[in-house]
C-alpha cells in the first residue's frame, strides 16, 4: 500500500513538471511572437510541425541575433534568418549553439534555443497576401544565455557584460561532444 502510495505520487509529480515544462514552452514562444510581430510589420506566424530538427541543407544560412534582453539569471537573445525555402530551419529548439563573433570567431559562449517560429515577412509594406513573391520565409529563434562575469578572478570586482553587445553575432550549432568521444574511442 505505501510503495503504490509513492508510485503514485512519483507520476503525479512527473505530470506536473511536464505541464510546467510545456507552459514554459508556450510562454517562449509567445513572447518570441511578440518579438517577431513587433520587428516586422504585417509578420505572419506559421506553425513548426517539428521543433525538435533542424534542416541539414546547405543554404540553412546562420542566424543572427536581432535583439536582446537582460534578465537576471541568463539574458534572452532573438535570432532570425531568411532562407530560399520554408522548410530550411538552422537550428532545433533545445540545441546549444555558440556565440560567433561578427569577425567569424567561434567564441566559448553558449546559449540554448528555447522556442523556435516559422513566419513570413512581406519584402514592401502592403504586399498582397496571394503573391508568393512579395514575401520572404524565415526562422526566429530566442536562447538563453546564462549570465557571466568579467573581472578579478577572485570574484572581488565582477561586471556583469551587457547583452546588447551580442547584436549582430551569429549562433553557430555546438558539436555533440558525447557522438565526437565516442567516434574517438572506437
Amino acid at each position: 500500500m505505501i510503495t503504490g502510495m509513492w508510485r503514485y505520487r512519483a507520476v503525479v509529480l512527473l505530470g506536473a513538471m511536464a505541464c510546467a515544462a510545456t507552459v514554459v514552452e508556450a510562454q517562449a514562444t509567445g513572447s518570441l511572437d511578440a518579438w517577431l510581430v513587433s520587428r516586422f510589420q504585417g509578420t505572419q506566424l506559421l506553425t513548426d510541425s517539428m521543433p525538435a530538427t533542424a534542416s541539414v541543407a546547405a543554404e540553412s544560412p546562420l542566424p543572427r541575433i536581432e535583439g536582446t534582453r537582460a534578465g537576471r539569471a541568463a539574458d534572452t537573445l532573438y535570432a532570425i534568418h531568411f532562407g530560399t525555402r520554408l522548410g530550411t530551419p538552422a537550428l532545433s529548439v533545445k540545441a546549444v549553439v555558440h556565440l560567433t563573433a561578427p569577425t567569424g570567431t567561434i567564441t566559448p559562449l553558449t546559449a540554448r534555443v528555447i522556442a523556435r517560429r516559422a513566419f513570413r515577412a512581406p519584402r514592401r509594406p502592403g504586399a498582397p497576401s496571394s503573391a508568393d513573391a512579395a514575401w520572404r520565409y524565415g526562422w526566429s529563434y530566442q536562447a538563453v544565455v546564462p549570465h557571466r562575469a568579467t573581472g578579478i578572478s577572485n570574484g572581488s570586482v565582477a561586471k556583469a557584460v551587457p547583452v546588447a553587445r551580442y547584436r549582430g553575432w551569429l549562433l553557430l550549432v555546438a558539436p555533440d561532444t558525447k557522438s565526437a568521444r565516442a567516434s574517438r574511442v572506437r
